[in-house]
């Protein structure tokens, strides 16, 4: 969403775990251990819970609250749907399709939930959840992960069921050869990282009707002092059209430093003069012009135009707290994360603008006439539509125990 040597048999190590998946469960990063609104209908924002349809045996509850819709009774256009699954993953470019994964399931059930007609379908399972997890989610229903064991880079479709990608290296790490990050719009390609040795170097693979070719990227920034491998690199994103792809490298005494790659393999740090804290990209844009993450623990946004812009703090936030920005939709004009340590601080989900810099998105869902049922908090954004109007991200209860919301709100809720 995480330490290369030795590893330990939990894999969700500090160098291996994906960004969200740290940001979503709210465990620190790495250095402490990503359619539309309905047309019509209306809603006074009461709160129902009724049963998510699905198609396997899995019972889930849902919690939907409807807001301010628009005329000829159909579907509203902004509500919220509470699902009792702990993982959510990531959303189709369209806002369509979720992709949430069972945390509790010893197989990893992952599950599509349709963001307007409210099914939850049992797709596939990615294996044990302290090894193995799903990662990405292609408009056409492509699945990146960690998958299989020893664990590898996978994809999945429901065509072709899983494919592990072959790693380039003839020695892994340990049992382990690699993990899938993320998946381009069309699920032609995949990127992640692969262990050459106990050394990670990202990689970039793409479909090419066989077994796919993969492509290590330029390996950038420096080991620590007196380590044997040459510096950990991991590619965590790609932009939708599979062009552009960000994620870290190791920067010398920092463990990890924001990096972009091209598809033809060439990459950079945005500042490898910077090595007094970690960084990490987290997301991406559509055409991958702009991209976002943490540094040590502020949260920005880069443009080779601009530069760094840092995202600044909720109010009522405390100053250390750390920012994840996950999710980039409406081409950079807002930004959705989480920003809080669940140790010292309730996690809060935020919407970022430039006009506006840093909101609350609990305030921006009541001002829509949406109400969140009682007890629970809205923590976190992980995915995002294209346009912004289908939100994907986690809730807290009273107990601390993780769900997934499902937001659909018109942008113009953002202005």
């Amino acid at each position: 969403m995480q330490n290369p040597a030795p590893r330990p048999r939990f894999f969700v190590s500090a160098f291996l775990a994906p960004a969200f998946f740290a940001v979503g469960l709210f465990a620190c990063s790495d250095d402490d251990p990503e359619g539309t609104g309905g047309g019509g209908g209306s809603g006074a924002g009461e709160t129902t819970t009724s049963g998510a349809t699905t198609s396997s045996n899995a019972s889930s509850t849902s919690s939907s609250s409807s807001g301010t819709g628009g005329a000829g009774g159909g579907a509203p256009e902004a509500d919220i749907e509470i699902i009792e699954l702990g993982m959510p993953v990531d959303l189709t470019p369209d806002g369509s399709i979720a992709l949430i994964q069972d945390m509790a399931s010893p197989v990893g059930d992952a599950y599509f939930f349709d963001t307007a007609t409210k099914e939850l379908t049992l797709e596939t399972q990615i294996g044990d959840p302290l090894r193995t997890i799903a990662t990405g989610l292609s408009a056409a229903g492509h699945i990146s992960a960690l998958h299989n064991e020893p664990v590898q880079a996978g994809i999945w479709s429901e065509a072709e069921d899983w494919r592990d990608i072959a790693s380039p290296f003839a020695m892994g790490c340990g049992e382990d050869l690699g993990a899938g990050f993320d998946v381009s719009a069309d699920g032609s390609a995949v990127v992640g990282l692969m262990w050459n040795g106990c050394g990670p170097e990202a990689f970039l693979w793409t479909d090419d009707g066989g077994a796919g070719e993969v492509t290590t990227l330029d390996v950038l920034g420096e080991p620590f002092e007196g380590q044997a491998s040459g510096p950990t690199n991991r590619a965590t994103v790609i932009s939708d059209d599979g062009l552009v792809i960000a994620g870290f490298a190791q920067n010398g005494p920092v463990d990890r430093s924001p990096a972009i790659w091209r598809a033809d393999g060439t990459g950079f740090m945005i500042d490898p003069t910077n090595q007094d804290a970690p960084g990490e990209v987290l997301s991406i844009s559509t055409d991958g012009s702009i991209v976002a993450g943490i540094w040590g623990n502020a949260g920005f946004a880069f443009t080779e135009a601009d530069g760094v812009v840092d995202l600044g703090l909720l109010p009522n936030a405390l100053p250390g707290d750390p920012v994840y920005p996950n999710a980039i939709a409406a081409d950079g004009g807002l930004i959705f994360g989480g920003v809080g340590n669940p140790f010292f601080t309730v996690p809060m989900a935020f919407v970022w603008s430039p006009e506006h810099g840093m909101r609350s998105l609990a305030d921006i869902v009541t001002a829509n006439g949406i109400t969140v049922p009682d007890g629970l908090v809205l923590s976190n954004v992980l995915a995002a539509s294209t346009d912004g109007s289908v939100l994907l991200g986690t809730v807290l209860d009273e107990l601390g125990a993780q769900k997934t919301f499902v937001l659909r709100l018109p942008v113009s809720a953002y202005e």
